[in-house]
């Protein structure tokens, strides 16, 4: 068995003779690790990332009790389904910067998946009348997303991309716009399939598109 690479004598020996990419290559390692950046734990930023969107959809939730937009009892009515979609955004958010994480990410779509079959088949019959354009809740949703997007994608950049990992991404961010919609919005499961789903597949679109154009400020796996 070959004894493991000592990184810090490879860095410190000179490099050989006509070798000038091998000789940039250890001057670029040296200058990164000249500057001593802080390495932040992947568990911290996955907090942060789920934070970003759970900590703003509950916000919604006060401002809106507070200011008379939504009662107590609709809001127990509706706890189920607002505690699932909190427990989607944490497992996706943990799973898409967890360093090991490919299973945890597969379980995080597929919960994704089966807490957006949820949110339409528990929708009834809408109670009034909607009084705005349906592509209101579209933007509405894309609108509240909009932050924790720009955190998640700055999370991500932490580490080398990767598609599965960019989706949790997304669907963690996703889960803000469908937790306000749920509070919000009162029209039928046809609604929330059509403008409240392709709200989150559309962010998750983003995340992907973004999150590969972007540099990573890693390429740890």
């Amino acid at each position: 068995m070959k004894p493991p690479i000592d990184i810090d004598a490879l860095l410190k020996e000179a490099p050989p003779a006509r070798s000038s990419a091998l000789e940039r290559a250890l001057a670029s390692a040296r200058g990164e690790l000249a500057l001593r950046e802080p390495v932040r734990p992947w568990r911290t930023q996955a907090v942060w990332m789920m934070a970003s969107s759970g900590g703003l959809a509950v916000l919604v939730a006060c401002v809106m009790l507070a200011i008379g937009a939504l009662t107590p009892p609709a809001l127990l009515a509706r706890v189920p389904l607002l505690l699932l979609l909190l427990l989607t955004s944490a497992v996706c958010a943990w799973g898409a910067l967890s360093p090991r994480g490919r299973g945890l990410r597969r379980a995080g779509v597929g919960l994704a998946m089966a807490c957006a079959a949820t949110l339409v088949l528990a929708r009834g019959s809408p109670s009034t009348t909607p009084s705005l354009p349906a592509w209101v809740c579209t933007v509405s949703h894309l609108a509240v997303g909009a932050a924790p997007l720009v955190v998640a994608l700055w999370m991500l950049r932490g580490a080398a991309f990767q598609p599965l990992r960019a989706l949790c991404a997304g669907l963690s961010v996703g889960t803000t716009g469908a937790f306000v919609g749920e509070l919000a919005c009162e029209q039928d499961w046809r609604h929330v399939a059509t403008y409240h789903l392709f709200a989150w597949a559309l962010i998750c679109g983003v995340a992907l598109v973004m999150s590969r154009s972007l540099k990573p400020r890693s390429y740890a796996p």
